[in-house]
C-alpha cells in the first residue's frame, strides 16, 4: 500500500497551488498548505547538524529551518510547528524521517494509517533524481502550463521578465520531463489547461496514481487557491483562465518566446502562432541582466507586502534554498 510521498511540481504560475488544493481535498491525501522548498538544501547541509535524535542538535536544526518562507507562512496563520512537536513526530532522524514528520504533522496525516502524505514545491521540478534517491517509492505529478501564459502571469504577479521566464521554462520543464521519464510509472504529467477543462478525469488519474479512488470532494477546494493574478480570491476552478496570451501578448514577444520554446510547445501539444519561427536562445549576458532585474522586482514586492526586515530575511533564505 502506497502511503507517500507524493510530490506536486511545476513551473511557478502553472497551477501547482490549485492542483494541491484540489488533491488534498481527498480524505486520504494530505499536503501542507505551503511549499517547503528547503529539502535540497537540507540534504546538502545535513552533516552540519549532527545527530538529530539529540534534542539539542535538533533544536539547532530547528532554528536554521524556520528561517525559510514555509515557516513564515505557517506562523502567520498561528500554525508554526514547535520544535518539540516536530521532534516527537519523527520516527527516524535522517533527512527522510525529519521531512516526513513535518509534512505529516502539518497536513494532518498520522503515521501508521492508509493516508498518503506529500508536498507541493514548484522548485522540486529540478530535483527529481534527488527525490528518487531519498524515496524510491515516491510518486510525482508534474503540471505544465503554456509558457506564454506562464510568462505573462509571472510578470503580472512579480514583475518578472517574460523572455527570461520563457527560456527558464524551456530548460526546467524540459529537464523535469526527462527526469520524470526515468521514474517510469511513478511520474504523471498533465497540462493545466486540460485540468481546467476536465478536472474529474485528471483528478481521478492522480488519485489512481497514489492508489486511491476518486472522491468528488476533490473538485472544489476549501479555500481560494490564488492570491495573485486573474484568479485571485476565486474559490474553485476558473475554466476560462487559459490562452490569455492570444489577446494580451504583442507579436514580437510571441515570436521571441516561440523561438526559444517552440520545440517544447510542439511536444506538449500547444498551438503556435508562428510555427516557422527559427529556434534561438538568449545570451548568458542577457539572461543575467534580466535575472538582476527580476531579483530587484521580487524584492520590492516583498518589501511592500512584508516590510524591509522580513523581506531581507526571507529573500536570503530563498536564495539559500536554491543553492
Amino acid at each position: 500500500m502506497f502511503t507517500g510521498p507524493l510530490f506536486i511540481v511545476g513551473a511557478p504560475r502553472s497551477g501547482t497551488k490549485l492542483l494541491r488544493d484540489l488533491v488534498k481535498q481527498h480524505p486520504e491525501i494530505g499536503i501542507p498548505d505551503y511549499e517547503t522548498e528547503f529539502l535540497p538544501r537540507l540534504v546538502q547541509l545535513q552533516q552540519r547538524f549532527g545527530d538529530l535524535s539529540d534534542s539539542r542538535e535538533f533544536n539547532r536544526f530547528y532554528d536554521w529551518a524556520v528561517r525559510f518562507m514555509y515557516f513564515k507562512y505557517m506562523e502567520s496563520e498561528g500554525r508554526l510547528i514547535p520544535a518539540e512537536a516536530w521532534y516527537r513526530a519523527c520516527e527516524s532522524f535522517g533527512v527522510q524521517g525529519v521531512f516526513e514528520a513535518l509534512c505529516r504533522h502539518d497536513a494532518g496525516v498520522p503515521p501508521g494509517g492508509a493516508g498518503v502524505w506529500g508536498d507541493k514545491s514548484p522548485n522540486y521540478r529540478e530535483h527529481l533524481p534527488l527525490i528518487d534517491e531519498l524515496w524510491p517509492q515516491a510518486r510525482v505529478v508534474h503540471i505544465v502550463r503554456d509558457v506564454r501564459d506562464v510568462s505573462m502571469s509571472s510578470h503580472q504577479a512579480w514583475g518578472k521578465h517574460v523572455l527570461r521566464n520563457a527560456q527558464r521554462w524551456a530548460d526546467e520543464v524540459g529537464g523535469c520531463r526527462v527526469a520524470g521519464r526515468a521514474l517510469g510509472e511513478r511520474y504523471l504529467e498533465l497540462r493545466y489547461e486540460d485540468l481546467l477543462q476536465d478536472p474529474e478525469r485528471w483528478l481521478s488519474a492522480i488519485a489512481e496514481h497514489v492508489g486511491k479512488r476518486f472522491d468528488a470532494r476533490m473538485l472544489v477546494p476549501d479555500r481560494p487557491s490564488e492570491n495573485l493574478g486573474d484568479a485571485r480570491g476565486v474559490l474553485g476552478i476558473v475554466a476560462s483562465n487559459t490562452a490569455k496570451w492570444k489577446t494580451r501578448m504583442d507579436e514580437p514577444t510571441q515570436r521571441a518566446i516561440e523561438g526559444c520554446c517552440g520545440q517544447l510547445l510542439d511536444s506538449l501539444g500547444y498551438e503556435r502562432a508562428y510555427a516557422s519561427e527559427p529556434h534561438r536562445r538568449f545570451s548568458k549576458r542577457q539572461m543575467l541582466a534580466w535575472k538582476l532585474q527580476d531579483g530587484a522586482s521580487l524584492f520590492r514586492f516583498r518589501v511592500r507586502d512584508w516590510g524591509l526586515v522580513d523581506a531581507v530575511k526571507y529573500s536570503v533564505s530563498q536564495v539559500e534554498s536554491t543553492l
